[in-house]
C-alpha cells in the first residue's frame, strides 16, 4: 500500500461506526487484531470517544479526521 499512513484513521473510522452501528463482533475482532499487529496500539480511547454518541453524532468528526489524514474525501466527491 503506498499510503500506508493513511491506515490508523481508516480504520478508526471504520472501528467507530462498527461499534455505533450494529456492532459485528468478527469486525470488531478484525480491527482490534489490526490495531494490536499493524499500529501496536489498542481501540480503548477509540472507544472512550465513542461513549454516549450516536452515528450520526461521531460522523462529522470521522469525515473531518478523513479529510485531514487521508484523500478519502477528495477521492470520493
Amino acid at each position: 500500500m503506498r499510503n500506508i499512513k493513511e491506515i490508523k484513521p481508516i480504520l478508526a473510522s471504520i472501528y467507530c461506526i462498527n461499534l455505533l452501528s450494529n456492532k459485528d463482533e468478527d469486525i470488531d475482532k478484525i480491527l482490534k487484531y489490526a490495531f494490536a499487529r499493524i499500529l501496536d496500539s489498542n481501540t480503548n480511547l477509540l472507544t472512550l470517544s465513542c461513549i454516549g454518541k450516536s452515528k450520526e453524532q461521531i460522523m462529522p468528526e470521522i469525515l473531518q479526521l478523513l479529510h485531514e489524514e487521508t484523500k478519502f474525501i477528495k477521492d470520493n466527491k
